[in-house]
This record gives C-alpha cells, sequence and structure tokens, in this order.
C-alpha cells in the first residue's frame, strides 16, 4: 500500500483577510508560521519524502518537514485570473452566475484556468505523486485548498463542483491511501495539532451537525479478527485511550451508541451525559467473515471479499452478510428521525464508513471503496447545508492506517 498525506499550507494574510490567492506568491504569516511548526512536531517523523507547491506558502509550510523539498509547479492552487486579490465572499455574491457555471467543465475564471485543465492538472500529479512513492512508504505533499478538496473529491468518484467537502483548514492532513488500482480517502482535514478542540467542530458550529466516533481498540481489533456482531468489550490500550478524550465533546443535542460493549465503554467514557442506545449503529453483519483474520478470509472467500469492499457497495459482506448499500441506509433513516439535532455517536469501523459514503451521496461506482475504515477513536464530521450533508473531516486523530485487520 502507498500513503500520501495532502496538506494545507499555512495561514498568510489574504487567508486571514479571506481574499482570492491564486498564483500570488504569498508568503505565511506570523500564525502561519506557528502552525507549520506544531505540523512538523507532528508529523516530521513519518516523512520519508516532501512534494511542494512552488508558491511560497507552500514551500515556506514544506521547509518544516524537509530541508529539500521537491518543488513542482503543477501543485500550485488553481489560476483565478481577475479574481486574484478580490474577496471571496463578494466575488461569490457579485459573480453568482460565474460561480454556478464552475459545475460546466469548460468553465474558465477569467484571465485564469478552466475547470477542466485544472482537474487535469490534479489527476496528472496525483498518478505523478503515487508512481514516484514507494511500496509501503509515506509521502507528504504540501499544497493548496482548492488543490486538496478536488483530489479527495475526485478520490471519492465525484467529478463535478461542487464536491460535498467542506473548507480546508490551513495545516490540515488528508490521506490517500493506494493498493495496486483501487485509491481510498484514509483521512481528511485533520488539523488537531492545532488545537484538540479541532477535533470536535460541529458543537461548536451553528449547524446541526453529526459527529461519529469509532469506538477504542479491542484485543479481537490488535488480533486482526473481524468482529462484525461479536460482543467485545475495549482492552487495556482502548480504555486509556477513550479516557483521554474525556470532556473534548461538548454541547450535543443528544449521544447516542451502538448497543455493543466496546462502543458504549468508548461514549460512557468520553462524555458523562445521558447516551441513547440505538440498534441502527450496530457493525456491520459481516456474515461468514465474523471472526476471522483477513487472511483466513482471503482462503476461504477471495471473490466476495474483494467485490465487497472494492467494487460493489450493494455486495453483501460475508456471502450473507449485509452490504454498505445497507448498513449506510440504517444509519440514515435513524439520522432522518432526528432531524435538526446535533449528534455524537459512538460506532464501529464498517458502519462509520458505510454511513458517511452515503449520506454524502458518493456514486455507486465509487461508492465500495471511497473511504477507509477509519481507526479506532477516529472522529468524522459532517454539517448539513442546502439539504445535503458536507464532510468536515473524516477518521481525525492517530496518522497511519491502523486499521490492522486489513493487514493480517
Amino acid at each position: 500500500m502507498k500513503t500520501v498525506h495532502f496538506i494545507r499550507h499555512g495561514e498568510t494574510e489574504q487567508n486571514a483577510q479571506k481574499v482570492w490567492q491564486g498564483h500570488t506568491d504569498t508568503p505565511l504569516n506570523k500564525k502561519g508560521l506557528e502552525q507549520a511548526k506544531l505540523l512538523s512536531e507532528r508529523i516530521s517523523d513519518r516523512v520519508t519524502k516532501v512534494y511542494s507547491s512552488d508558491l511560497k506558502r507552500a514551500s515556506q509550510t514544506a521547509s518544516f518537514l524537509s530541508s529539500s523539498p521537491v518543488l513542482r509547479d503543477n501543485l500550485r492552487e488553481i489560476n483565478v485570473g481577475d479574481f486574484t486579490g478580490m474577496s471571496v465572499k463578494d466575488t461569490y455574491t457579485s459573480n453568482h452566475e460565474i460561480f454556478q457555471s464552475l459545475q460546466n467543465d469548460s468553465f474558465q475564471f477569467p484571465n485564469g484556468e478552466s475547470v477542466q485543465e485544472f482537474k487535469d492538472r490534479v489527476r496528472n500529479e496525483l498518478e505523478y505523486i503515487f508512481d514516484q512513492t514507494e511500496e509501503d512508504s509515506e509521502t507528504v505533499v504540501v499544497t493548496h485548498g482548492f488543490f486538496i478538496g478536488t483530489a479527495i473529491g475526485l478520490t471519492l468518484g465525484f467529478n463535478t463542483y461542487p464536491f460535498p467537502i467542506g473548507d480546508i483548514t490551513n495545516t490540515s492532513i488528508s490521506t490517500i491511501v493506494k493498493r495496486e488500482t483501487v485509491t481510498q480517502v484514509n483521512k481528511f482535514n485533520d488539523s488537531i495539532h492545532l488545537s484538540k478542540e479541532n477535533i470536535d467542530f460541529p458543537a461548536k458550529s451553528k449547524d446541526n451537525g453529526i459527529t461519529f466516533i469509532r469506538h477504542g481498540q479491542t484485543d479481537s481489533n490488535l488480533e486482526g479478527i473481524w468482529q462484525g456482531h461479536i460482543d467485545n468489550p475495549l482492552n487495556e490500550t482502548g480504555i486509556k485511550e477513550a479516557s483521554l478524550l474525556k470532556g473534548l465533546f461538548k454541547n450535543y443535542d443528544l449521544y447516542i451508541s451502538s448497543p455493543y460493549k466496546r462502543a458504549n465503554q468508548t461514549l460512557s467514557l468520553i462524555t458523562e451525559n445521558n447516551i441513547e442506545i440505538s440498534d441502527k449503529l450496530t457493525e456491520m453483519n459481516l456474515g461468514q467473515w465474523e471472526g476471522l483474520t483477513t487472511s483466513e478470509i482471503l482462503n476461504k472467500y477471495q471473490e466476495n471479499f474483494i467485490e465487497a469492499l472494492f467494487l460493489n457497495h450493494k455486495t453483501k459482506y460475508g456471502i450473507d452478510g449485509e452490504s454498505i448499500h445497507e448498513a449506510g441506509k440504517r444509519v440514515e433513516n435513524l439520522i432522518s428521525d432526528l432531524e435538526k439535532k446535533k449528534l455524537l455517536m459512538a460506532s464501529h469501523g464498517g458502519t462509520i464508513k458505510s454511513a458517511i459514503t452515503n449520506l454524502i451521496k458518493s456514486p455507486d461506482s465509487k461508492a465500495a471503496s471511497a473511504f477507509t475504515i477509519p481507526n479506532n477513536l477516529g472522529v468524522s464530521c459532517l454539517v448539513p447545508k442546502d439539504n445535503k450533508y458536507f464532510l468536515w473531516s473524516y477518521n481525525v486523530g492517530k496518522i497511519g492506517y491502523e486499521n490492522i485487520s486489513y493487514n493480517k
């Protein structure tokens, strides 16, 4: 597996003023330099190779991670032409019809770049970076918000703007992994190195956001066993790590958990609020896979494993279990019954992946493989907008592909 971490540059004065930068070569401001330092403290020990946009705000950020980042002009932000230096809010207001045209690949920013040109540039860079990344290694790419949003959107299977993802935070980490020909989003918009409060966006917003948290570690997780409906408790590590999150999840209308011990224990350790139980948050029914390691599943059910996980979101796990589509629909039904409430829900890796895939309406062609399963205690947030759900973050927390059940 190849892993690429996409990082947005630190803050600039133009970011603070909310104006379009495009290809303007702006430096980091004081806050941006502090953000880059905090980023380096979090991720520098994982870095093997660093690529960066050649624009100063990106290359300055990259310099905190490597003494010799590889600079590439193809990693630049979209060229917004005549909008450069203008207020983002004002241009949206006064040029509403123009921005509606972003849905068309032929649209071109006045004296700037076309949508088609930019998406082709992002696709080509993704291919190049993964070609340059060695198997079982991690590469860092420091670039820009629109570039990262497009890379994530394309990986999720979307092809028409606007993609259902939120604003990308300065120095946030978004990770894409590749196994042979399959690319998946492993992490999106993770900026908790800036503040622990950044783990939990919806609770601080005015929106009726939804936060999912995967349960803490169990012995079966550690042993690489697919649990499904097996009702295992947290192990010592799971209890310790969940306890560290106590008090971080505030201001929700409802705290809801799967009935399984590992999820209910997790939520009980991080909040003292009343917890409701819902069967709609149980882990996916894994059918014949339940209780097996990945190597055992591949020995017996390889065709079903590959099709269900990567090719067809309506294929049932373990022959007679549940599909990603079915698991996602039951969580959507739960949420629709609780409309206009802020929800914190403790659930399971397969169910969370399925729910988010369904709620952001991932295209059928990519729905099975849009996301990896989140890590233990990985936090994922959605916010509603215009009768849709937008992904604010996915699998926030530890860095790295830690769901070892895929790797054993």
